[in-house]
């Protein structure tokens, strides 16, 4: 093993700048990228957030929104995480949206026990975004929090993420989701890393340009008004990408909070999170390029430069990215035969090299 290690090293040191280059074009191209606008971002443009101080009154009523389907085994932790929270919610609605089974029971339970907890249960299945619509409709507040009922939230997770409305040009805050389940297996382990560099530090660094374009499904807070706006969610996959593509097309900022910190399990094998992904990757594809391709059409009046960046940077690191992936594969073991797996090692060393950097300097830096 040792001298398979040696061997490969060698090789790979022997090699000309031409060469590597020739070797790592996808990772040089496609993912150094990606780490170094989330880490330059991250480091040059700052953004300091003071306590926050104000009494809940003075923002507005807020409501919290959550819909599930079939989610017995685990609402009562969500509710339990909401009453523990140091920026309490002034209501709770649960929508029970068609659930076959003990949702209502667990639902009357915990009306029982909590006086700010609403629920309303709908005997057929309208999706996400109905159920959505359904708790802002019998909401009060000035602001609404949608959360997923298998997710928990940190004590001061509503805290940080009302923050970002003190701002009146903000519609949506994103909250930061961490993988409750982490330590299940190495996929659920893989998929955490990814969640620190992609909402952790990547939404961290694009809400620095204004570029924040999709509050998490799992954990999100909306202006009201913002919502009446735009009319609310659209039925359909993808209502988190979508809504906030909708305000930002209205003129709405929106914002991340890191600090509102959202726990959520994560699939733990690989036919579940292929389903998941390729059910994610759909949704956006067809409504960036079929729902909203007018925003980024030249030949349209309505041509947004900064929707145009942001469907530029999701084309060049998602789609085109994926879609190279497999031709780089055939092309590195057609070129260089065995020789590709030491390949394939470096490329992975170089990513984890790239995490480690990021990890250890970006949070020094901004303390």
């Amino acid at each position: 093993m040792w001298e398979t290690m040696s061997n490969g090293i060698t090789y790979l040191i022997s090699q000309s700048y031409t060469s590597l280059f020739l070797m790592f074009w996808i990772v040089l191209i496609l993912e150094i990228p990606r780490y170094l606008l989330s880490f330059f971002t991250s480091v040059f443009f700052l953004k300091t957030r003071a306590d926050f101080d104000q009494d809940i009154n003075s923002l507005g009523r807020v409501s919290v929104v959550i819909p599930g389907h079939d989610e017995a085994e685990t609402i009562a932790s969500c509710a339990a995480s909401l009453q523990e929270q140091s920026y309490p919610p002034d209501e709770v609605i649960i929508v029970s949206d068609g659930s076959l089974d003990n949702t209502r029971n667990k639902i009357k339970k915990l009306q029982k026990n909590s006086h700010f907890y609403y629920a309303h249960a709908t005997d057929l299945r309208g999706g996400r975004a109905s159920a959505m619509n359904l708790g802002e409709r019998f909401s009060t507040g000035e602001f609404i929090i949608a959360l997923d009922p298998d997710s928990s939230l940190d004590r001061h997770a509503i805290k940080h993420i009302m923050q970002d409305f003190e701002d009146p040009k903000v519609g949506a805050v994103s909250g930061n989701i961490f993988i409750r389940n982490d330590t299940t297996n190495i996929l659920t382990t893989f998929q955490a890393i990814e969640y620190l560099v992609s909402i952790s530090l990547g939404k961290h660094a694009l809400s620095m340009l204004d570029q924040v374009t999709c509050s998490s499904g799992a954990f999100s807070a909306f202006r009201n008004t913002a919502l009446q706006e735009v009319g609310g969610f659209d039925a359909g996959g993808g209502e988190d990408l979508d809504i906030t593509l909708r305000l930002r097309n209205y003129g709405w900022k929106i914002a991340f909070a890191q600090e509102a910190i959202c726990l959520s399990d994560c699939p733990t094998d690989i036919p579940a999170l292929t389903r998941q992904r390729f059910r994610w990757e759909r949704d956006a594809i067809r409504l960036r390029y079929r729902k909203y391709l007018q925003f980024i059409n030249p030949f349209k009046n309505r041509v947004n430069l900064k929707e145009f960046f942001h469907q530029f940077e999701f084309l060049l690191f998602n789609v085109i990215a994926a879609l190279a992936l497999p031709i780089y594969l055939i092309w590195l073991f057609m070129r260089y035969g065995t020789n590709a797996w030491f390949i394939l090692v470096g490329a992975q060393v170089i990513l984890i090299i790239m995490d480690t950097i990021t990890f250890t300097l970006v949070p020094c830096i901004q303390l």
